[in-house]
């Protein structure tokens, strides 16, 4: 599949009130409507002075509402493969291309054919989660009608494809060359200021440290308490460490291979072996944070000044 989508308009539906159509919609790739007053023959024909007429004695203290509607109707009923279609279902945004069969009905509603079926990722195979959405999509949610015009469609094209603006890959490339700068001044810490370090990652990051740093009581440097589940883990912190360093750490603590009175050991090296950089078979109990990645939790956290000051 080519990386690239084009549509002519682009609307957001909600499918039933209160989202009552979306699961039998999206699983039966079906565009499920109302409108159940008119007639499958008169907006498959396109009778639209009559379908107006329809909607304004149904509306007649509500000319408006009567025109929106009509509007709205005529967008589906006239809508083809050229257009695209969203909507939001179990916290993603789906969408979709109409297939070129008319209105239709069953006993649940009207309805239109999918071409294919509603599809929750880009054309890079990204899931579409609504809370990573750019605002402006996800805002649509809100829309108290049925049916409108999605208005950013460019934006709607770059999150269907997959692609980020200019300005978010300006800033991923900034966050780069700042995390590359973090790694190189991490590894020039005295050994003091990165056991420093590593606590105020952790503490940024919403763990509840036990233990004080550097007690090492029963050889560890740090104790943690995850708030919500309550489970306990271990910060191994090494100036420098070789992958026998830290299956020495697994078998002090993890002596059959499973996590016991610990969820998981953190080991933190800011001056790693070889063996250890290119280590494929890390037991699962640890979760190995090597230099560059303990430079984006510091980028991530706020700490970049800190460290900054430690390298000056």
């Amino acid at each position: 599949m080519k990386n690239e989508i084009t549509f002519r308009n682009a609307h957001y539906i909600k499918l039933g009130r209160g989202g009552s159509w979306e699961e039998d919609s999206i699983s039966h790739s079906l565009l499920r409507i109302g409108w159940q007053h008119q007639t499958l023959e008169d907006i498959n024909a396109g009778k639209w002075t009559e379908i107006e007429q329809q909607l304004r004695n149904e509306h007649a203290d509500k000319p408006q509402v009567a025109t929106t509607d009509l509007n709205r109707l005529r967008d589906i009923a006239q809508s083809n493969s050229d257009d695209i279609w969203i909507t939001f279902h179990g916290a993603k945004l789906w969408w979709a291309r109409l297939a070129s069969s008319g209105v239709e009905q069953d006993k649940i509603s009207k309805f239109r054919r999918i071409q294919g079926a509603w599809s929750d990722k880009s054309l890079k195979r990204q899931l579409l989660i609504t809370a990573e959405l750019p605002g402006k999509l996800a805002q649509l949610q809100g829309f108290r009608g049925t049916i409108c015009r999605v208005s950013e469609k460019e934006l709607l094209q770059r999150v269907l494809i997959g692609d980020r603006s200019p300005i978010a890959l300006e800033i991923s490339a900034h966050r780069k060359h700042l995390a590359d700068a973090a790694k190189r001044a991490i590894e020039q810490l005295h050994w003091k200021d990165y056991e420093t370090l590593v606590d105020l990652v952790f503490r940024d990051t919403g763990w509840v440290r036990v233990s004080i740093l550097g007690q090492q009581v029963k050889g560890y440097d740090l104790e943690l308490r995850e708030p919500i589940t309550q489970d306990k883990y271990l910060v191994q912190v090494k100036s420098s460490a070789s992958l026998k360093d830290l299956m020495t750490a697994v078998t002090q603590f993890f002596p059959d291979g499973i996590p016991s009175d610990y969820k998981k050991m953190f080991f933190l090296t800011h001056k790693p072996a070889e063996d250890l950089i290119n280590a494929t078979d890390i037991p699962d109990c640890v979760d190995l944070i090597p230099p560059q990645r303990l430079a984006d939790l510091v980028i991530d956290s706020g700490l970049s000044r800190w460290l900054e000051e430690k390298v000056v």
